[in-house]
């Protein structure tokens, strides 16, 4: 009895098993045939390459058919697309290409095939100056309706495009983000750089580099820019390069040494460095005048030093001290200056202004290593604010014994953000002095301040 019952359970499991193979083949469609790339394909041409065009015909369905295609040129179908995309191509004359082999057998298995166009570059490159545009309008039929072929793949239109083999920086011109290595960050770091060719390549590409100045001298004549040039001891770049067999693209990497731009312990040479690479030459075909180089930039910058912590000891004005009463009720105070709030800023004594100099005394609660300063005009609708235009700047351990780092001129009036290096100076107490503005009223002046800044560790 038992042994029935086993035997009836197999022939059950059986059963749906075949039952659901049964559903799954009638879920998947048959099998047909189709361009991968139907309606309209552009097809590169790189003059002097010889690279055939591959068009692709993809089979898909349950997998149980073969296939047997053939490919021919049919002017009627380009009349008819020219009517239904409002399109003027004409018929690519016979002698530009022609068709290696017309007919592809799909087995079961297979799933996709191509078929080589190969092109004539030369009578190509003698209709580029026309003004008609050309194509090849491809139809595929199927032997012996063995096989379906989708409504919507049985033919294309194929429109030459003829384009230079070049090899490129894939990034060209000044590249961006920049690269920021920090004070406290890797002593070495590798930087990488994309290049890519614009042709597919059944071989290595090999190319060569050099770092060349006159382009960050010419970028920066044109966009009014004042990067500086990376120094020479501060990266380490291999001149040779390839890009591997079957790849598009690949990296070339240089590796910047910090060290170079921190030669001592009290020099850091902060600022906003280029490195100007170029690619020279190639071994095969050209390198793309438009993209030949990259402007790679390494921003080496002291960290902001937050204000949670500040406080503003002693001023000498402040509109709060003003004669009119609504002016000295405009929150304008001095503590404003370290707030971390654009939008707000200190205003000076308004309506007779005090005598210049004018300073703040800053206390940042604890010392720290500085290594620049500066300070920030209103913004916005409160742009017209500002005229500080010079002074100098004072530190302390001790708010008793004060020592001159820094000597300041803001650039322009317009000039919202203005900072300066100073030399490298252990401080907790900062003395920002203003002696001057650029319209002085009563032996002072109509003043304001957004924030005051510094920067060190």
């Amino acid at each position: 009895m038992k042994k029935n019952i086993y035997q009836i359970l197999i022939a059950i499991v059986f059963i749906m098993v075949t039952g659901c193979d049964d559903d799954k083949e009638r879920l998947i469609v048959d099998d047909q045939v189709g361009f991968l790339k139907p309606s309209y394909t552009e097809a590169e041409v790189f003059l002097g390459a010889g690279l055939p065009y591959k068009l692709y015909i993809v089979k898909s369905g349950i997998g149980k058919q073969s296939a047997k295609v053939t490919v021919s040129v049919n002017e009627t179908l380009l009349e008819e697309y020219n009517t239904n995309n409002n399109k003027s191509y004409q018929l690519l004359p016979a002698d530009c290409y022609s068709i290696v082999q017309n007919q592809l057998v799909f087995d079961n298995s297979d799933y996709s095939k191509y078929i080589e166009v190969k092109w004539d570059e030369e009578k190509l490159a003698l209709l580029q100056p026309s003004s008609a545009s050309y194509a090849l309008p491809i139809q595929m039929t199927a032997e012996g309706n063995t096989i379906n072929i989708a409504d919507d793949r049985q033919m294309t239109v194929v429109v030459p495009t003829l384009k230079q083999p070049y090899i490129q920086m894939a990034d060209a011109g000044l590249y961006s983000p920049a690269f920021m290595p920090t004070i406290k960050g890797l002593n070495e770091e590798d930087i990488f750089v994309k290049v890519s060719i614009n042709y597919p390549s059944e071989s290595k590409v090999s190319y060569q580099i050099e770092v060349d100045e006159q382009l960050l001298n010419n970028y920066n004549t044109t966009h009014g820019t004042t990067y500086k040039m990376l120094p020479e001891d501060a990266y380490t770049l291999n001149g040779s390069w390839s890009i591997p067999m079957n790849l598009n693209e690949d990296y070339f990497k240089f590796t910047f040494h910090k060290k170079a731009l921190i030669p001592d312990e009290n020099t850091y040479l902060f600022g906003s460095y280029v490195l100007p690479i170029k690619i020279t030459s190639v071994s095969k075909y050209g390198v793309d005048p438009d993209a030949s180089y990259i402007l790679y930039p390494i921003s080496f910058q002291p960290d902001k030093i937050g204000k949670t912590d500040w406080a503003v000891l002693e001023w000498n004005t402040s509109s709060k001290e003003d004669e009119i009463a609504w002016l000295a009720a405009l929150d304008w105070g001095p503590e404003k200056t370290i707030d971390n709030n654009v939008a707000t800023f200190w205003g000076s004594k308004w309506t007779t202004p005090k005598p210049f100099p004018y300073y703040f005394i800053y206390d940042m609660g604890k010392e720290y290593a500085l290594f620049r300063l500066g300070y920030d005009n209103p913004t916005g609708a409160d742009a017209w604010r500002g005229n500080a235009k010079a002074g100098y700047v004072e530190v302390s351990t001790d708010k008793e014994n004060w020592s001159r780092i820094a000597n300041w001129t803001a650039p322009t009036e317009a000039t919202r953000s203005i900072s300066f290096d100073v030399p490298k100076t252990t401080a907790r107490y900062i003395r920002f002095v203003i002696t001057d503005a650029f319209s002085v009223y009563l032996g002072g002046a109509q003043m304001n301040i957004s924030e005051f800044n510094a920067w060190g560790m």
